[in-house]
C-alpha cells in the first residue's frame, strides 16, 4: 500500500485536474479539498473520487461563473448552478453566505442543479474562520438509506455539517450522514477486500450485512438509518426533515419515486457579533469543551472528544507520516495520470 506525503498527494491530484483543462483555480479547489479529505482521515471522500471525476471534468466542465441567480433579497440568495462542478459551487457560494451574513446577521445560500459536492466537513469551517457559525446541510446522493422499518432504499445519506470558531485553533466541526455510515466508507471497505461490520447492511429478514458484494444491489440491503435497529427512527426522522427542508426550499423538490427530485443544498452562515462579542462566545465554548472533555474516559477510551478534535490528531499523524492509499486507488490515479500525461511522483 502506497504511503504518500500530503503535498505529494496534493499536488498530483492539482496537476491531474489541471491537465483537464478546467480553470486552474477550480482544479486547486478540488485537489485541496479531496487530498484534504485524505489528511484529515475521510478516505471515502478523498482521492478515491479523483478517477471517477475526471471523465466527467474532459467531457463537459460548467463554470460557477454561469450561474444563474433564481431568488435574492438582504438575507438569502438561491442559485441554480446549471450543472457547475459541485466541490467549487459550494467553495465559492460560502462567500456569498458570510457577504449576507455580515449584512443581515443571517446569511443563507441555496443551491441546486450542481454535480457531487464531496466531503461536507470541509465547507463549515471555511466560514467559522471569518468568526461565524457555519451550517450546510443537503439532500442529495443516490438512493441508500432504508427508513426505519424497512431495508428499501428510499432515502439519500442526508448528510448534515456544523462549524463554530474557537479561540485558538481550528474551529469545533461535527460532519454526518443521517445514515448509520456513509456509502462511501462501505466503498473503503470493498476496495480494500475488507468485511463490511455488524449494523451497517440490513437485508429483507431484518438480519445484518456483512457481505459486501450484496451492497451492490440497492434491491437486496440497505444502509440503516442513523441509531440502528434499535434507535433508527430518530435518524430516520432528521433525514425526512433534511429533505423536507432542504428540497423545497432550494427548489430541487423532495425525493420521490424512482429516486426523482433532491439535489439541494443550504448554506447557512451567522454572524456571532450581532449576538453577542466574539470573546464571549469563544469563551463560552472552550469552558463546554473543557467541562465534557473532564469527563473520565471508560476502558478503551483515550479521552474525550469534541466535534472535529479526532480529524485534528488525524491530521496531525498523516501530516508526519503521511497518507495510506489502496493499491486499487492508487492504480485508477495512475491510470488516469497517464491518459492526461502527468508523471506520477516516487512514493
Amino acid at each position: 500500500m502506497p504511503v504518500v506525503q500530503y503535498e505529494v498527494l496534493r499536488e498530483l491530484s492539482f496537476n491531474v485536474f489541471n491537465a483537464t483543462g478546467i480553470p486552474a483555480g477550480d482544479a486547486r479547489i478540488l485537489a485541496d479539498h479531496l487530498a484534504t479529505s485524505n489528511l484529515v482521515g475521510h478516505d471515502s471522500h478523498g482521492v478515491w473520487f479523483l478517477p471517477r471525476y475526471v471523465g466527467g471534468l474532459k467531457q463537459r466542465y460548467i463554470r460557477w461563473e454561469d450561474r444563474e441567480v433564481l431568488r435574492e433579497n438582504a438575507s438569502f440568495i438561491l442559485i441554480d448552478g446549471r450543472s457547475a462542478n459541485g466541490i467549487v459551487a459550494v467553495t465559492r457560494a460560502l462567500d456569498l453566505a458570510v457577504e449576507k451574513a455580515r449584512a443581515a446577521t443571517f446569511g443563507m445560500v441555496g443551491l441546486r442543479n450542481v454535480t457531487h459536492i464531496g466531503r461536507l466537513g470541509d465547507f463549515p469551517p471555511r466560514i467559522a474562520q471569518h468568526g461565524l457559525i457555519g451550517m450546510v446541510w443537503m439532500n442529495g446522493g443516490g438512493l441508500f438509506l432504508a427508513p426505519y422499518g424497512s431495508a428499501d432504499r428510499r432515502l439519500r445519506p442526508e448528510p448534515i455539517a456544523f462549524a463554530v470558531p474557537r479561540r485558538n485553533g481550528p474551529p469545533f466541526m461535527l460532519d454526518m450522514t443521517l445514515s448509520v455510515v456513509a456509502g462511501g466508507k462501505i466503498e473503503q471497505k470493498l476496495v480494500r477486500n475488507q468485511p463490511i461490520p455488524e449494523g451497517w447492511l440490513i437485508d429483507h429478514d431484518g438480519k445484518s450485512v456483512t457481505d459486501g458484494s450484496r451492497y451492490r444491489n440497492p434491491d437486496d440491503v440497505g444502509v440503516l438509518p442513523l441509531g440502528g435497529l434499535q434507535f433508527g427512527h430518530k435518524g430516520h426522522g432528521l433525514a425526512m426533515m433534511i429533505e423536507m427542508i432542504v428540497g423545497p426550499l432550494c427548489l430541487a423538490g423532495c425525493t420521490k419515486t424512482n429516486g426523482v427530485g433532491g439535489g439541494g443544498i443550504m448554506i447557512l452562515a451567522i454572524d456571532i457579533e450581532d449576538f453577542t462579542d466574539l470573546e464571549t462566545y469563544t469563551n463560552e465554548v472552550e469552558g463546554l469543551v473543557e467541562w465534557v472533555g473532564s469527563a473520565r474516559p471508560l476502558p478503551g477510551f483515550k479521552k474525550v472528544y469534541a466535534p472535529g478534535e479526532i480529524e485534528e490528531e488525524v491530521r496531525q499523524r498523516r501530516l508526519r507520516d503521511g497518507i495510506d492509499i489502496p493499491e486499487p486507488t492508487w492504480a485508477e490515479i495512475s491510470a488516469v495520470a497517464a491518459e492526461l500525461g502527468v508523471p506520477m511522483p516516487a512514493v
